[in-house]
């Protein structure tokens, strides 16, 4: 009954709900605090400020979160909570968020793994989706990096670039090794996974993106040589199969290699359009721009929500 009610919700807002989520930072917009040569993050996180999404916290001031009856600490978000008030600091000046954003880096320091199979990660002490704990994720990487990367930059304290370097390891490590790197329907081509099932690599298009963006923010700090290697093979991984993840009429949230790909919810579908926005931006527009164009304009079309909520369906079966 859970992932069916799942599916109501979501062919529910494809029919009659707008597309809330975050949007790409305009580049000529003014910063408070400049932060060479990161600036803000790719998009801007302060809605989820605004929106209260940070509400429960312990006695440190450490956002948690309420999952099926337990409260716990989800690396991803407290990571994002770092992200979200750096970019706003970043983009007003105010030293309250700055003090948020490097609580939230210091947090993801002291949790990463030091050793073993799990090296460099910041692990999910949880299960989801039959991953048991603990393991890690590209995208958790990936916003634990640009998280680090910004806090260094901040404060020139080495623990946060030493913890950046550490992060890396996950990317080079096979997902039957404890780490988050496959290989997308078993070519030679690399996919950082958010979900590293090795008996059915999801390959999830945000969760990979979000580990590019990290991959890229400790290549343009110069911490690690082998950053930019790691960032460079993975762009043109995404390059070389973005198609895979379009439907013509809307895009697709992730492309198994042995289950067929589910449509995206009207929130990743929009998300997808600012994720390749951004990086159309940065590496000039090609498949980027032109997927970032198409995406951006199924959202308002009634004939592609009206396509996608049948295949949403069609996913439940």
């Amino acid at each position: 009954m859970g992932r069916l009610a799942s599916v109501i919700r979501s062919t529910w807002k494809l029919a009659w709900g707008s597309p809330w989520t975050h949007d790409a930072l305009d580049p000529s917009r003014p910063l408070a605090v400049p932060l060479e040569p990161l600036g803000p993050w790719y998009y801007d996180m302060g809605r989820s400020i605004d929106r209260g999404d940070y509400h429960l916290f312990d006695a440190q001031g450490i956002p948690r979160l309420c999952m099926r009856g337990a409260v716990v600490y989800h690396p991803s978000r407290i990571a994002s909570f770092s992200l979200a008030h750096v970019t706003r600091y970043v983009l007003e000046g105010n030293p309250e968020d700055r003090e948020k954003a490097l609580r939230g880096a210091r947090w993801l320091v002291d949790q990463q793994v030091g050793e073993g199979a799990l090296e460099g990660a910041f692990p999910f002490s949880f299960e989801i989706d039959g991953l048991a704990p603990p393991w890690a994720s590209a995208l958790t990487q990936g916003l634990g990096l640009s998280a680090l990367a910004r806090a260094h930059l901040l404060t020139g304290e080495a623990a946060f670039a030493e913890a950046a370097v550490r992060g890396l390891a996950p990317f080079r490590r096979d997902i039957r090794e404890g780490g988050v790197r496959s290989r997308f329907h078993g070519s030679v081509s690399v996919w950082y996974e958010e979900f590293p099932r090795p008996s059915d690599p999801s390959h999830v298009l945000n969760g990979y993106v979000y580990g590019l963006w990290g991959l890229r923010d400790v290549a343009l700090l110069g911490l690690a040589p082998g950053a930019e290697e790691l960032y460079r093979d993975g762009l043109a991984s995404l390059a070389e199969h973005l198609p895979a993840f379009d439907r013509g009429y809307w895009s697709n949230y992730d492309c198994p290699d042995r289950t067929r790909p589910r449509a995206a919810s009207l929130f990743y579908h929009h998300l997808h359009g600012v994720m390749m926005r951004v990086l159309s931006r940065i590496e000039g527009e090609g498949v980027f721009g032109r997927m970032a164009a198409r995406w951006e304009s199924n959202v308002p079309r009634p004939w592609c929500r009206l396509r996608t909520m049948l295949a949403k369906l069609g996913d439940y079966h």
